[in-house]
């Protein structure tokens, strides 16, 4: 690519001043924030050592995590986020809200690299920029992508095989799931996902939007119980919070939240990263279940 080049256009000068100038004020009134549509990672360093020092620190994060959860990534992170680095400024999905953003597609992609998958499931779609970060690590996995809507799609692999429908209704008997990887980004209770996948074999899970409990309020649209929740030492009292004006609750003691976490060899949510890139903060989490040995 070009030096200075833009994979997604930046919008119009004139159209910006009138975003600022009228737009903006009119939607801050309404209780609404209107901005550009272009990735965050459309914004970035360009000098040497702003680069150097980005990408070094994110690859210490990602070292230490990958080492917390038991993980090994030849060569280690370094490499991989300088890779990326690279291939992120020509993603072929420029999304501003919702699904992931550089820390969890540099997350993801890094993840990837280090668990090698023969097979992906990919339960959540959105507009097919996972399943393009899970490409670019792994070129010869075979990657099925489940989403009830694939209308939103931007980007579709042509060697992926897509599901218009949940994960669960698919019968997955046909795969060879022993080096298998789960990826969700679905907004369904993690705790089911765990059990369904328990149920189908896969034990080595990846999941988005983890939020801690005490952070459960300020999450758009979670999914609950979260791993964390799930994994967090806790009396059998409920978890309350409030959110757009509706009150949810978690009961630890709930009997699929029990049967979740007893499934659960071990977990570890990785860095946020947002300290290492200054780009917006993610919560990826890496699961391992127990076999039927119970390992």
């Amino acid at each position: 690519m070009p030096h200075g080049a833009h994979p997604h256009p930046l919008p119009h000068p004139l159209l910006e001043r009138l975003r600022r100038r009228l737009l903006g004020p009119l939607f801050d009134r309404l209780g609404y924030d209107l901005v550009p549509a272009v990735p965050d990672w459309a914004h970035r360093p360009l000098s040497g050592p702003e680069t150097a020092a980005l990408i070094a620190a994110a690859a210490a994060r990602l070292d230490a995590d990958l080492a917390a959860a038991g993980l090994a990534l030849p060569g280690g992170a370094h490499p991989a986020v300088a890779a990326f680095w690279e291939l992120i400024a020509a993603a072929p999905v420029a999304q501003r809200r919702g699904g992931n953003g550089f820390n969890g597609a540099l997350q993801l992609y890094v993840l990837m690299r280090a668990l090698r998958p023969r097979v992906i499931v990919e339960s959540g779609v959105f507009r097919g920029l996972t399943t393009w970060v899970m490409r670019q690590a792994c070129p010869e996995a075979e990657i099925l992508c489940f989403d009830p809507d694939l209308t939103g799609l931007r980007y579709r692999d042509p060697r992926a095989r897509y599901h218009a429908r949940d994960w669960s209704a698919c019968d997955l008997g046909g795969l060879d799931l022993t080096d298998a990887v789960g990826f969700f980004d679905d907004h369904i209770s993690q705790a089911r996902r765990v059990l369904e996948a328990r149920a189908r074999g896969l034990h080595r899970l990846v999941f988005d939007d983890d939020a801690a409990a005490h952070r459960l309020h300020a999450h758009g649209g979670p999914a609950f119980p979260t791993i964390a929740m799930l994994v967090a030492p806790r009396s059998g009292e409920p978890v309350r919070w409030r959110r757009n004006g509706r009150e949810f609750v978690y009961r630890p003691d709930d009997p699929e939240a029990r049967a979740a976490r007893a499934a659960i060899a071990a977990s570890h949510a990785f860095d946020d990263l947002h300290a290492a890139t200054g780009y917006s903060p993610t919560r990826i989490t890496w699961v391992r279940l127990r076999t039927e040995e119970g390992a």
